[in-house]
């Protein structure tokens, strides 16, 4: 034995002076080893005496030097029998190759040497880097791989998650650390530990708590088990709202829990000369991008199938961004924070527009546009000033949209406008009266229709 192993000495020795001599590889003596199992590729193969069991695995992954298994190409009147009944072969060996990666066991795979046997784990020389798992390889190795028999389940804050093949022995913190140990937002006060009980049997499960007992590392864990370690929702927990426009100093600012609007503002600096306060906006962007069923039906349903109160939701959903705070942001800023003020989230969105002191008369006017605000006057004021009417106008259905708010609100005379508001001036419908006439006389003769086909049935 202890020449056996000089000689794999002298081997090694005379590898390492090739490599500084520069001797070509070819020339490094090979030795002989056999794979056996559930590998793509048994047989015997041809390795040097620095080579592992890893490398081992990688050869039989990869095809033989023969190209057995490599599929022979088409001939040409089969590509045009294949063009004329393109179904696949039921037997095609691809689909039913084997998913070698998921089921190959790798923490039980038996070396034999010598007439003696060996079990090497390499799932723990891939993840923990355990050298003495991946041992080198000798000349008549024969390597076997088996199929997996068991499995155990982890998941949560851990780095690796999913099926795990189980080994005997294994413990809990043995299987933390194949799964690449816990997450900084780990929380091992409150690790679960479902017990398999059996084949349509329930889990039985056992709450542990490695923080206060790490003792309880060493518990064991079965073929079966799930462990589940949870995520804590406060580790690093930071409210970051994002301030943006007419601030002083904008940007994302991070907040105590019980920060305000009137306190983000002030670390902004405050608001500049030139803020249009009475349209800010304050969003919750996470509720703002949560899906609306109803609404997404309605946008994929016609406009006719849509009853007067569904019509009604879809036209203010459009017209209204989810997640808005109802805010006074005027009496917010007049009062210096005591009043209109609210507690802000996370991913709250502050912006405040630039003061743009127009009003914005569309529709059938005259000259439709931007025109200076006045403070006071009414809709029919910037109606006059955009030249009057035009032509084809409607004066039933005139509206006016609200800049702060987003609604659509009758014109009215006794209310004045405010910056940014929009007037709207709708157009007459195209309506022929010969065809109104037509119409009703059609309905006419029906109605007359049915009366005096009821009164005969009545008789």
């Amino acid at each position: 034995m202890k020449i056996r192993q000089l000689c794999s000495v002298l081997i090694l020795l005379l590898i390492s002076m090739g490599y500084a001599l520069d001797i070509p590889l070819s020339d490094v003596p090979q030795i002989s080893i056999s794979i056996s199992g559930y590998v793509e590729n048994p047989g015997s193969y041809k390795v040097y005496p620095v080579d592992r069991l890893a490398d081992a695995l990688v050869l039989s992954k990869t095809p033989l030097a023969l190209n057995i298994r490599q599929p022979a190409p088409l001939l040409e009147e089969q590509d045009v029998l294949q063009q004329i009944n393109p179904v696949p072969n039921l037997r095609d060996e691809e689909a039913d190759a084997p998913d070698y990666e998921k089921y190959q066991s790798l923490r039980h795979i038996t070396i034999f040497r010598n007439n003696e046997t060996q079990v090497y784990d390499l799932l723990s020389f891939y993840r923990l880097g355990e050298i003495s798992q991946n041992p080198l390889l000798r000349d008549g190795d024969v390597i076997h791989v088996p199929v997996i028999q068991d499995f155990i389940s982890v998941s949560g804050a851990l780095g690796y998650t999913g099926d795990l093949e189980y080994k005997k022995g294994d413990t809990i913190g043995k299987v933390i650390e194949l799964a690449l140990g816990t997450l900084p937002d780990a929380d091992l006060s409150a690790v679960r530990l479902s017990v398999y009980q059996g084949k349509g049997e329930a889990y039985q499960v056992r709450l542990l708590d490695l923080l206060a007992s790490p003792e309880l590392e060493a518990t064991a864990i079965n073929a079966g088990d799930r462990l589940m370690i949870p995520h804590n929702t406060l580790y690093n927990k930071k409210k970051i709202v994002n301030l943006s426009g007419q601030f002083v100093h904008q940007g994302d600012y991070v907040l105590a829990e019980d920060a305000t609007l009137w306190d983000a503002i002030q670390m902004a600096g405050g608001v500049t000369d030139e803020a249009d306060i009475d349209n800010a906006v304050i969003l919750n962007q996470a509720y703002n991008a949560e899906p609306d069923p109803e609404f997404e039906r309605l946008k994929l349903s016609p406009p006719a199938a849509l009853s007067p109160l569904e019509y009604a939701y879809f036209r203010n959903k459009l017209r209204q961004a989810k997640g808005r705070y109802s805010v006074d942001f005027r009496k917010l800023i007049n009062s210096g924070g005591e009043e209109s003020n609210i507690t802000l989230r996370d991913a709250d969105y502050v912006y405040i527009p630039q003061r743009l002191d127009m009003v914005r008369v569309s529709g059938q006017v005259q000259n439709p546009g931007l025109l200076p605000y006045q403070e006071g006057q009414n809709w029919l004021y910037y109606v006059n000033q955009a030249g009057g009417y035009a032509n084809n106008y409607s004066r039933r259905g005139i509206r006016v949209l609200s800049g702060s708010s987003g609604n659509w609100e009758k014109a009215k005379k006794d209310e004045p406008l405010m910056p940014g508001d929009t007037v709207f001036v709708p157009d007459k419908l195209d309506r022929s009266l010969w065809l109104d006439l037509k119409d009703i006389i059609g309905l006419t003769a029906s109605a007359v229709t049915i009366i005096i086909g009821v009164q005969n049935l009545t008789k």
